[in-house]
């Protein structure tokens, strides 16, 4: 779940996982585009015909 704070712009979003730890936005974010890179490289590996070289 995330959480968009509109009553003060100035804080950051959070998210909150299935059992309720808060993780920093910084962090969520350096995960995800972690996430959007090696996705980008399993579908070149793909598109190439070398599934798996990607790993």
């Amino acid at each position: 779940m995330a959480v968009i704070p509109d009553e003060d712009p100035d804080l950051e979003p959070t998210v909150h996982s299935h059992d309720e730890h808060v993780i920093p936005y910084g962090i969520m974010r350096w995960f995800m585009e972690h996430v959007a890179e090696q996705v980008e490289r399993c579908r070149i590996a793909f598109e190439q015909g070398q599934p798996g070289a990607a790993d």
